[in-house]
């Protein structure tokens, strides 16, 4: 008898360390990005650069943009207002100042519905050509 408790004991016990182990499911997101990262490459300085990420409403319920948060002042943000139906898209807008000078790499925070989003810009502003000096002759 103590034989068979010790191995429903056991039996139990090594059930229990089984459940406790599985993971639970990945949430899935409710919206799919075209992309998530935009490189701009190279652009002149004082240029106007901006870029619109598009996604899809994938879930089976509408979706709303909360807000779009920024890195820093140097971009900016504009996005869709209305709640985004099944199966539709919307949009978010990303414009970086380029009167900044060299490498930047930007991410923007889109909150839509309950669940955060990074979408990300890249790019390179160039400095101005300077003017070449005029030649004088005498």
């Amino acid at each position: 008898m103590k034989k068979l408790v010790s191995i429903i004991a056991i039996t139990l016990m090594m059930a229990g360390a089984a459940i406790a182990q599985t993971k639970p499911a990945a949430k899935t997101s409710a919206v799919k990005f075209d992309a998530v990262v935009y490189n701009f490459g190279q652009m002149p300085y004082g240029s106007t650069i901006s870029h619109v990420f598009t996604f899809k409403n994938i879930s089976g319920n509408p979706v709303a943009i909360k807000d779009v948060g920024t890195t820093c002042g140097c971009t900016t943000s504009g996005y869709s207002k209305e709640p985004v139906a099944p199966g539709k898209t919307g949009s978010v807008t990303a414009k970086y100042d380029s009167s900044r000078l060299g490498a930047f790499n930007k991410t923007l925070t889109v909150m839509i519905n309950d669940e955060t989003i990074k979408i990300t810009i890249t790019g390179n502003v160039l400095a101005p050509k300077s003017e070449s000096p005029t030649n004088k002759t005498n």
